[in-house]
């Protein structure tokens, strides 16, 4: 091989190299949030809902591993865990539900007062750990799973008295991230919907401490 042909060889090969580092780099990273839908406007509170003068504080939820990252977990089978990488979520699904629990309780009219921080003093304080968040592949559809244990207690460092387990499973519209997303912010309403009942029960036959920090 001629010094022409081996610069030209080593030239193009450059070329190629370089094209495959540009098609790589143009690949973007696309962020999912968990949503609920709006309250709606101009609805007001029933005796049953207003009945509790208790006030709430929500603590930072947390996760078991491997939910607790922003990758979003898939499996295609039981024993094969996955994440994906051009696919995230906006946060760790953790702060995500805290978020919305807390302005779902808002919302809920349950409690007097549901703290915005979670270090204001109040007479319960609920917290909360996510132990599933996966979207499940299955040959003909994909399914979103959540699973959070939710607890009550009277101070931070107190015992829980209520301690409750909730999983929900929807399917998704489509087999790709975005309907997964859906699908999941569907199950964290069909939970938060059955949290409320479930406190609205409990706070009915539950004496109204002082808050204790």
């Amino acid at each position: 091989m001629t010094y022409t042909k081996l610069l030209f060889c080593l030239s193009l090969w450059s070329m190629l190299l370089a094209g495959c580092g540009i098609t790589q780099s143009k690949q973007e990273v696309h962020y999912y949030a968990l949503s609920l839908p709006s309250p709606t406007i101009g609805s007001a509170p029933t005796a049953q809902t207003t009945a509790s003068p208790a006030s709430l504080v929500v603590q930072p939820f947390t996760a078991h591993q491997p939910y607790n990252r922003d990758r979003i977990v898939y499996r295609s089978s039981p024993y094969q865990v996955d994440f994906y990488h051009y696919h995230r979520w906006v946060s760790k699904p953790a702060a995500m539900v805290t978020t919305l629990t807390r302005r779902a309780l808002q919302q809920s009219h349950l409690f007097s007062t549901v703290y915005p921080t979670p270090d204001a003093p109040a007479d319960m304080r609920l917290g909360g750990v996510i132990r599933q968040c996966e979207e499940i592949d299955q040959a003909q559809s994909w399914k979103a799973v959540l699973s959070i244990d939710v607890w009550l207690s009277r101070s931070r460092n107190a015992s829980p008295f209520w301690f409750e387990t909730y999983t929900a499973t929807q399917q998704a519209s489509k087999r790709n991230p975005v309907a997964v997303a859906e699908a999941m912010s569907r199950n964290l309403q069909e939970i938060l919907q059955q949290l409320s009942a479930d406190l609205a029960t409990e706070l009915a036959t539950l004496p109204i401490p002082r808050a204790q920090d």
